[in-house]
């Protein structure tokens, strides 16, 4: 029974993803669970459309450049449609919303291409976009991308200042949520599940996943919800590449070139 009791706590935490926050996922990608690449995107995968997931009460959506100027979008129901970007790197998708005495923000950072800004994103990720945030520190670089097993820092802000032993949470679509404390610096660092599933050799034969960071924080009345949410990829170190193999390869062909080197040197040396 206590198998069957546990099997059944675990699905039940997995079935409610998301829930009871507002968080971001590309618009007709089954709640996050498959993601087209270049679903109408303007490039490396992003999606053109994004949706609103757990909407509450009459939410505003912006987006911020990478030179932190602002463009309000127009939400038709959960759903907001990204104008073609006049410049390149990151940007940042944020929504606001109140109902009652809880207010909901969401944020989501993209890598959209256009006219090289050569702007850091260390400036987008300092500004305060809400009240409550989740900021990546750093937020990772454009060729990058989000992995499993790979651990990454964030920061947990409040009126842009650190929110110290805050809990906040992680949520995956295949694993059980995972509940992190923020230190006296408001840092607190994540490891991304393995969690994928019918896994195939090679990085384009496999579909990201989508991950969420939850917050909550009450000040007097109110009630503040943030999330943070973003795809992450298999790891080919997890299945179809070996780093340690990989190093001793190329240390066992320094050491072969070393030996034909100096054999052949040798034999010139013989030879005059």
């Amino acid at each position: 029974m206590k198998p069957f009791l546990l099997a059944l706590s675990i699905s039940a935490t997995l079935w409610g993803y998301g829930e009871h926050a507002s968080y971001w996922i590309p618009h007709g990608c089954d709640d996050g669970k498959k993601i087209a690449a270049k679903h109408g995107g303007h490039g490396k995968g992003e999606s053109a459309m994004f949706a609103l997931m757990n909407m509450e009460g009459n939410a505003t959506s912006t987006l911020i450049r990478p030179d932190l100027s602002t463009i309000p979008l127009a939400m038709k129901r959960n759903t907001v449609i990204l104008p073609k970007p006049r410049m390149g790197g990151y940007y940042a998708l944020v929504s606001e919303s109140r109902s009652g005495d809880t207010v909901y923000s969401a944020v989501r950072y993209l890598s959209l291409q256009g006219r090289p800004a050569k702007i850091s994103p260390t400036r987008l990720t300092a500004l305060t976009k809400s009240s409550l945030e989740i900021v990546p520190d750093p937020l990772h670089r454009e060729h990058d991308r989000y992995t499993a097993s790979k651990s990454y820092r964030f920061l947990l802000k409040y009126r842009g200042k650190p929110l110290a032993n805050a809990s906040v949470t992680l949520e995956t679509h295949n694993s059980a949520v995972q509940t992190y404390r923020s230190d006296d610096r408001g840092s607190f660092t994540i490891t991304l599940p393995n969690d994928f599933k019918n896994v195939q050799i090679g990085r384009s034969e496999n579909k990201p996943s989508e991950f969420l960071l939850n917050i909550e924080h009450k000040e007097e009345k109110t009630l503040y919800i943030s999330t943070f949410s973003m795809p992450y990829y298999v790891n080919p170190n997890d299945y179809w590449q070996s780093q340690p193999y990989g190093a001793g390869a190329v240390f066992i062909g320094f050491l072969g070139g070393l030996f034909l080197y100096r054999r052949h040197k040798n034999q010139g040396v013989t030879r005059g």
